[in-house]
């Protein structure tokens, strides 16, 4: 079987975690079977993907952020480039599906952006917020196979389509590397937390809630806690970081916060292994990779309730309404203060984390690329002999 992976619109870092993870183990699954073709912008490259040699990428046109010429070239496109390669199936990950492929069309939700509302503030993000509704509808209803990468966003896709009958589905969920894994471990037993620090990971963009978290932290040092808060992560809106800043200053908070922008892994690495506490009071999340990946380095979460993340966290934290600043600082002072129950969120946190492996997480694709598969409920994978089984009846559905 040849698959086509349309990348396209993969152009965030968390787009291509999740493409690109689940893409290279079931690579490595399936190397003697299976071959995989990436659709890449031009420049792009798949070298450092660590991709097995059953994986090859082709180039298109650079369209950087104008998604609306990406989408006119796909539907002129991509249906004859799809032929040339013989594709068997097309797997993307834009939660959508086009009209005139004549192939199977497997679909990865993971945008929620759309569907939360006060999401859009302009004309052109509702315009574009409403384009991308129908286009959603239409998914869950005519693809062959919708995989949601979170319960949650199956909930809005299917909030979304009111009655319309849903398409055959699966809820995949993600994983973080196993590099990641045995570092958090090693870190663990060798670096010490530093009391009563607070730490948010993330791409600050204005529905991240951010200031609902400073807000907290002020609420906090009314207390007389004296609780730090490293915000980590680059800055989508560069009003937005002044308004933050300008919060800051107004609470008299600055020698308790530190803005670092983007930073290397290693250094990523060290924050979470050294926090407390993650907290993020997000308004829009279909996931929540970086908190899983502080679950995994033993930090327990404080979340936000309106998105995955009570669904992702599981026992390993506390979720709160975004704006309810009471309750996520009562939270956070349990956690600061409170040695034994700190101890013991720190360990369900640890726990929670180790599901989110990719040898874990891919295991539903495996039945979902083979044509009997698409639509029809097969059972979960469990051990290597079922997995080598699904394999092998996808390669021998193809012959046939």
């Amino acid at each position: 079987m040849h698959i086509f992976v349309n990348a396209l619109s993969a152009r965030s870092l968390s787009g291509q975690h999740v493409l690109f993870g689940h893409v290279r183990q079931l690579a490595i699954w399936t190397e003697s079977t299976h071959t995989f073709t990436i659709l890449v912008e031009e420049g792009e490259s798949i070298e450092d993907k660590r991709f097995t040699e059953n994986v090859q990428s082709i180039s298109a046109p650079a369209f950087g952020n104008n998604w609306i010429k990406r989408t006119l070239w796909e539907r002129l496109k991509l249906p004859s480039i799809l032929k040339v390669v013989r594709a068997d199936v097309l797997f993307t990950p834009t939660g959508t599906i086009q009209s005139r492929y004549s192939i199977p069309q497997v679909s990865l939700a993971q945008n929620p952006w759309c569907m939360m509302p006060g999401m859009q503030t302009t004309f052109k993000e509702n315009l574009k917020a409403t384009i991308q509704r129908a286009a959603y509808r239409k998914a869950y209803r005519f693809a062959d196979r919708m995989i949601y990468n979170s319960q949650h966003m199956r909930d809005l896709y299917q909030k979304n389509a009111g009655l319309i009958p849903e398409a055959p589905h699966s809820i995949v969920y993600q994983g973080i590397e196993d590099e990641t894994h045995d570092l958090a471990e090693r870190m663990r037993q060798s670096t010490e937390k530093i009391p009563f620090s607070i730490l948010t990971v993330s791409v600050m963009a204005p529905w991240k809630n951010v200031e609902a978290t400073v807000s907290t932290l002020a609420l906090l040092h009314n207390k007389n806690i004296p609780a730090t808060l490293a915000l980590v992560g680059p800055w989508a809106d560069h009003s937005y970081r002044k308004k933050i800043e300008q919060q800051i200053k107004d609470l008299k908070l600055k020698n308790a916060v530190i803005i670092t922008g983007k930073v290397s892994r290693e250094e990523l690495h060290e924050h979470y292994a050294t926090a407390m506490v993650y907290c993020l009071m997000s308004r829009c999340e279909s996931f929540g990779i970086p908190a899983v990946e502080a679950q995994a380095f033993g930090t327990p979460v404080v979340g936000s309730n309106v998105c995955a993340m009570p669904e992702i966290g599981g026992r390993g934290g506390f979720f709160h309404s975004p704006d309810n600043v009471n309750a996520i600082a009562d939270s956070l002072d349990s956690l600061l203060t409170d040695k034994p129950l700190w101890e013991s969120y720190h360990q369900a946190a640890v726990e929670n984390s180790k599901q989110y492996r990719w040898k874990e997480c891919s295991k539903p694709l495996l039945h979902i690329f083979s044509p009997e598969g698409l639509s029809t409920d097969l059972p979960e994978l469990g051990n290597d002999e079922q997995i080598n089984q699904a394999i092998e009846l996808s390669a021998s559905t193809v012959k046939s």
